[in-house]
């Protein structure tokens, strides 16, 4: 913007506000023009009929009423000050250049269609030293042009990435610079990465307006060309990547004939829950029922609510149990939050990741011990039951077990992967819906057959429809390694203990040496790259075999709660026994808490003892805190995870473990604009609540109509109508290793 374009415009503005501007003098033509009075324009040389010559269409005509001349001089030379961005070198096809080139001249005109798309593209802020770098433009503006609204062309909006960094000879200074840009490099990321689920923190964000004749290769080359200059003169280098997925256009998705039966699936369970609604309140209950009326009623949600909010426990239920899993689930849903809001901007992403690079971020950066305790639940639950069975029968019928779990787990798998992949991608839009929204769908439509067979944990993080329940995959798969390892220790105790000893000192050999190997690391430490998250979630954090160590812990434990609920110690036992198990607690959460530091240099030998033993370490703490509680020495701790309350949100853990993440990512995609972070944001009381919202709907829809079902349909030895009636509060019910996942 020239100086006297923006003199001109504020003299005419004191003139209009009535305001006496003799002594304004600029020089808005090559000659300076004197006194400048605005009541008679002539005396700077803007008559009238220049100001008519002056004007691209001879008048006022693209505004809808002639302007007086002194504005629309300035306006005109405040214009071409301003770069409308459009990819017109000869780098691009010829369609696209001829349309920039049509958009530069007819901004410069002023044509509203036109300013559009120019305003709509990102512009260089303030704040970019405190990390505001990430710049989306105006996503809805930029759609708002084509051609059925007067404008000659459409409007297509992308979101490039741009790489930027110092060249190996920068100055210092410059240095400091690139780290104040990229917010101190807290996740180092390259083009390569996968960015659907793991932000690429390094890289820029930025939107462009451009025609839709231009293409993402078109706009590419045409920021490489010119970003050649900077280049080459300069101690920066910086290279432009645009992904062909990250384009759009005013045109919506077409609805396909799966999207369409998924979402007459999703009516259809909507009208059963009415119907049987309707039913359970208009059919008084009798002692002998038609199948089919049972099934209808299993969708009561009058029923399915009362059961829901219960809180009867069975006799020998495990109730702090369900505390210990409320309180994981809290933790890891902040930390999937925490994950998931770095992939929106910030105008002080530098403030925000100095603040999260202190040592008390740590209990944040090692998730992985609030996942094991999810593994070591699962084992123990399992193994409480299946002893009991053994118990009274002498053996386990292990088809039906499996056949059982099936049935158990997946009616809300199979919910939220048809919601995701067709219903979900119609409900929004934005600069990064198609990163986090659409390429998941795109990726459940050609895999979503492994996560039905359980498998899907095996084929990489990067390649699996909803990443989220990889632990669905693992838990499957221990679970059908657990009848062998249950029916050993009932056996014979010794050899049973032996066997899982060794196969959890197997499991911990391997995470370490594959750790050392790979330089991998569990512990999220500051400036890790987005590669080696990849590379340790393919290859130890998705692997049974690297996980089994908690589970066999677990499997430990529920035999031996089984066998011996209770323990009798001393008031001095329990207090020592209450201090080591926080120690153990703090040693698992804090232990490497020097890996958050800003600064951080990695040393694969930390990772690889942290990843080797904190499983151990902090199974120590959980198998003291319940085996206390259940003793009757929990103490203040142990009456809060008893709270009969907590039985209510087990009932949910597993909608709520596979609800957040549509949440989460819902919001990224339809986020326009750059936020101010402040620590609250990981509390959004709007989105929990949606979270909650959604869990308790789809337990209400198919979770428990789904157990209602299965136990109508394979008449045990209850009464049909007293097991519809059955309260789902035991360890059997749930399985319930099944809580939110990193």
């Amino acid at each position: 913007m020239t100086l006297r374009a923006v003199v001109a415009l504020l003299c005419w503005g004191l003139a209009a506000a009535g305001k006496d501007s003799r002594a304004c003098f600029v020089g808005v033509n090559d000659s300076e023009c004197g006194d400048c009075v605005f009541g008679d324009a002539r005396g700077c040389g803007w008559s009238p009929a220049s100001r008519l010559a002056d004007h691209p269409r001879g008048g006022g005509a693209e505004l809808g009423e002639e302007l007086d001349p002194g504005p629309t001089r300035a306006l005109m030379d405040l214009l071409r000050s301003i770069p409308v961005h459009a990819p017109s070198s000869p780098a691009v096809s010829g369609p696209c250049r001829a349309d920039s080139q049509l958009l530069e001249r007819e901004a410069r005109r002023f044509r509203l269609w036109a300013l559009k798309m120019a305003d709509a593209t990102a512009k260089l802020p303030s704040g970019l030293l405190n990390g505001n770098v990430n710049q989306f433009g105006d996503f809805d503006q930029c759609l708002e042009v084509h051609r059925g609204a007067g404008a000659p062309l459409t409007a297509r909006y992308c979101l490039a990435y741009l790489d930027v960094e110092p060249a190996p000879w920068a100055s210092p200074a410059v240095r400091e610079v690139d780290s104040l840009l990229h917010s101190h490099h807290a996740v180092r990321s390259r083009f390569h990465d996968p960015g659907h689920r793991i932000p690429r923190f390094s890289l820029v964000n930025w939107g462009f307006c451009v025609p839709d004749s231009c293409g993402a290769a078109d706009l590419e080359s045409w920021l490489q060309d010119a970003f050649s200059a900077v280049n080459n003169s300069t101690e920066l280098r910086v290279a432009a990547r645009v992904d062909p997925a990250m384009c759009y256009t005013r045109e919506a998705p077409s609805l396909t004939f799966t999207a369409a039966a998924a979402m007459l699936f999703f009516l259809a369970i909507i009208c059963a829950a009415v119907i049987g609604t309707w039913c359970d309140y208009a059919i008084p209950a009798r002692q002998t029922e038609s199948r089919s009326l049972q099934a209808l009623k299993a969708f009561s949600l009058r029923r399915n609510w009362r059961q829901l909010t219960s809180t009867q426990t069975p006799a020998d239920d495990l109730r702090s149990v369900h505390g210990l899993r409320a309180i994981n689930a809290l933790a890891l849903v902040l930390f999937h939050k925490g994950a998931a809001f770095q992939f929106n901007p910030f105008v002080n992403r530098t403030a925000m990741q100095s603040t999260l690079g202190m040592p008390w971020s740590i209990i944040g950066r090692i998730s992985i011990i609030y996942t094991d305790s999810f593994i070591m639940f699962s084992g123990l639950l399992t193994s409480y039951s299946f002893v009991k069975e053994l118990d009274e029968r002498g053996r386990l019928s292990v088809w039906e077990k499996y056949w059982s779990r099936y049935i158990r787990i997946t009616p809300n798998l199979l919910a939220i992967i048809l919601f995701c992949t067709y219903v979900m991608v119609h409900l929004g839009s934005g600069p990064q819906w198609n990163l986090v929204v659409k390429h998941h769908s795109d990726i459940c439509q050609q895999t979503m057959w492994r996560n039905f067979l359980y498998i899907h944990n095996y084929y990489g993080f990067q390649n699996m429809c909803l990443t989220h329940t990889h632990q669905l995959g693992i838990d499957m798969q221990l679970f059908a390694l657990s009848p062998g390892f249950v029916y050993l220790l009932w056996r014979s105790r010794w050899l049973g203990l032996s066997a899982a000893a060794l196969v959890g000192a197997w499991s911990a050999a391997l995470r370490y040496a594959v750790s050392m190997r790979h330089g991998l690391s569990t512990v999220v430490y500051f400036g890790v790259p987005v590669s080696k998250l990849f590379d340790t979630a393919n290859m130890s954090y998705v692997l049974p075999s690297h996980r089994i160590t908690v589970y066999l812990i677990g499997i430990v434990l529920g035999y031996y709660l089984r066998r011996a609920k209770k323990v009798h110690m001393t008031k001095a036992q329990a207090v020592l026994g209450w201090a080591l198990a926080v120690v153990l607690a703090l040693t698992a959460m804090c232990g490497p808490y020097h890996m958050a530091r800003r600064g951080y240099r990695f040393e694969p030998s930390d990772a690889a003892l942290y990843h080797a033993w904190s499983p151990v370490v902090w199974s120590g703490f959980l198998v003291w805190a319940i085996v206390s509680t259940e003793s009757g020495y929990g103490g203040p701790f142990g009456d809060l995870i008893s709270w009969k309350g907590f039985i209510v949100f087990t009932r949910i853990a597993y909608a709520v473990y596979l609800t957040q993440f549509p949440v989460y990512f819902y919001n990224v995609g339809t986020n326009r604009h750059a936020q101010y972070y402040h620590p609250f944001m990981l509390f959004e009381m709007g989105e929990v609540t949606t979270i909650l919202l959604a869990s308790v709907a789809m337990t209400l829809l198919f979770d428990l109509p789904a157990l209602q079902l299965k136990r109508i349909l394979w008449r045990r030895s209850a009464s049909p109508q007293t097991a519809c009636r059955r309260p789902l509060n035991g360890p059997s019910t749930i399985a319930m290793s099944l809580a939110p996942r990193a």
